[in-house]
């Protein structure tokens, strides 16, 4: 899982504008806190009429009627509560004119220092958020979240190679400080719970201290969405998904546009392939309109993978295709696209190839995780062993058709024998047909000898008589010797 390097500020953000904006009711320029007093009722009213939400229309005009407080009454507040309105809705260039515009005014107004430096972080312009956070320390030694912000400055240097004791100390001892201004500063509470969660890697009592100090924030503060997403980390590090997950959920619950609970959600879920709950996560992630690239990348390689989850395959591919274009030097891309064309497509040989090409490039990425590399490796070698096991079922269906037509040869062969002397039958009992007597035929004439074989008839020889001698004819002679 992606873990969140930062802590989002836009809820402390809006907490400090009506804060500033009420410290203006003390300013000895009774118009100015008048002005300032009518542009807050008109934001309290816009907020409630929608629903807490601004639209785009509310945002400008608002933020139109706090510029021109700080135009007419030359205060800094006005252009500060500008440039939050202009940040909430995701206006980040104008918000940063705003910033400037208060200081110009006002070149020691500590919260616009804060807020301008806490931009430039988003942006990843960290040098420079340290630069304005600096500033805001020695213009108001008092200013919690200037501490704080120095704190995560500190932390985020800290933990780029590793973690270094003595950098971590340092942040610590910043938001001890802030806590000391504020007991109920609830992003210093979120700031030192995410340290010790990160430093619980080489110190596991750091684990459980992330959560008191979640438990302690949450009875400061039970609407700071950071605070529910530390607490989802520290539960996922103990092997609770289910109650991360929770977590998470009401972070993004508490604030829909939290880029870092809303890319947990869909890590989890896509974990637990419920790919419908990870694109609607990762789908919010992108709504937000995240300035971090890493943030960009992830959320939209996720939408690839839980679309590919979903058998959506052509726009699983598409998503893979942007999050190329987000980091074209990313490993991540030709792995995931690797898997999609081994796995998902028609498993056709060139589906395979080209599998196996994206597989080499990806272990060819010296960025490539270890685990990943691995099971890329093993792909290539079923990918080889598949070819191999094609080529032997070729083989074998040539031989197989080859002994087919064999047995159809003899087989039409042996037909032709059996036909052959079925005829031969045929025609032998045609001849022994025609060579016996038609029944019903005459007996043979007399004179004609019997068979030697045939008996006579049945007449015992006893009754046989001779026949007595014929009389000599008239005038025939008497016998001789007579």
């Amino acid at each position: 899982m992606r873990l969140p390097s930062k802590v989002s500020f836009a809820a402390a953000l809006l907490a400090v504008a009506p804060s500033v904006a009420g410290a203006a009711k003390k300013d000895p320029k009774v118009a100015a806190a008048a002005d300032l007093k009518a542009a807050v009722g008109k934001l309290d009213a816009a907020r409630k009429a929608g629903g807490g939400k601004l639209s785009e229309g509310d945002c400008k005009s608002l933020a139109k009627s706090f510029a021109d407080v700080s135009k007419d009454d030359k205060v800094p507040e006005g252009w500060f509560n500008a440039g939050v309105l202009a940040e909430e809705c995701h206006k980040l260039d104008e918000a940063e004119a705003a910033y400037k515009n208060a200081l110009d005014v006002n070149g020691g107004f500590a919260p616009a220092m804060v807020n301008l430096g806490e931009l430039y972080y988003r942006q990843g312009k960290v040098d420079a958020a340290a630069g304005q956070f600096e500033r805001a320390n020695k213009a108001d030694p008092k200013n919690p979240q200037a501490y704080t912000d120095s704190a995560l400055i500190v932390f985020d240097k800290a933990t780029r190679n590793g973690v270094d004791p003595v950098a971590i100390k340092e942040a610590v001892g910043k938001l001890r400080r802030a806590l000391a201004l504020d007991a109920d500063s609830i992003s210093a509470y979120s700031l030192l719970a995410l340290i010790y969660y990160h430093t619980a890697e080489s110190d596991r009592s750091k684990l459980d201290l992330a959560e008191l100090v979640c438990k302690q924030a949450k009875e400061v503060n039970d609407k700071y969405p950071q605070i529910y997403n530390t607490t989802g980390l520290i539960k996922l590090r103990k092997n609770n998904p289910t109650g991360a997950l929770v977590e998470f959920r009401k972070a993004a619950e508490l604030d829909p546009k939290y880029v870092e609970a809303q890319l947990n959600i869909g890590a989890i879920t896509l974990s637990a392939r419920d790919y419908k709950s990870a694109e609607a996560a990762f789908k919010a992630a992108l709504d937000a309109r995240p300035v971090d690239r890493t943030q960009q990348f992830d959320a939209t390689i996720g939408m690839g993978v839980a679309l590919r989850g979903q058998r959506r395959i052509d726009e699983a591919e598409k998503w893979y295709a942007k999050a190329k274009e987000v980091d074209p030097r990313s490993c991540a891309v030709a792995y995931n696209l690797g898997v999609l064309y081994q796995d998902y497509k028609s498993g056709s040989e060139a589906d395979y190839n080209q599998a196996k090409k994206l597989f080499n490039e990806f272990n060819a990425c010296g960025k490539a995780d270890p685990e990943k590399l691995k099971d890329s490796t093993r792909r290539i070698k079923d990918i080889d062993d598949t070819f191999k096991a094609i080529a032997e079922a070729k083989k074998l269906e040539e031989e197989n058709k080859k002994m087919m037509e064999e047995m159809e040869r003899m087989q039409k062969e042996q037909e032709k024998q059996m036909q052959l002397q079925q005829q031969q039958q045929q025609q032998q009992q045609q001849q022994q047909q025609n060579a016996a007597p038609a029944p019903g035929a005459a007996a043979p004439a007399k004179g004609e000898t019997k068979p030697a074989d045939a008996k006579p008839a049945d007449v015992k020889p006893a009754d046989v008589k001779p026949a007595a001698p014929a009389a000599p004819a008239n005038n025939a002679a008497p016998p001789k010797g007579k």
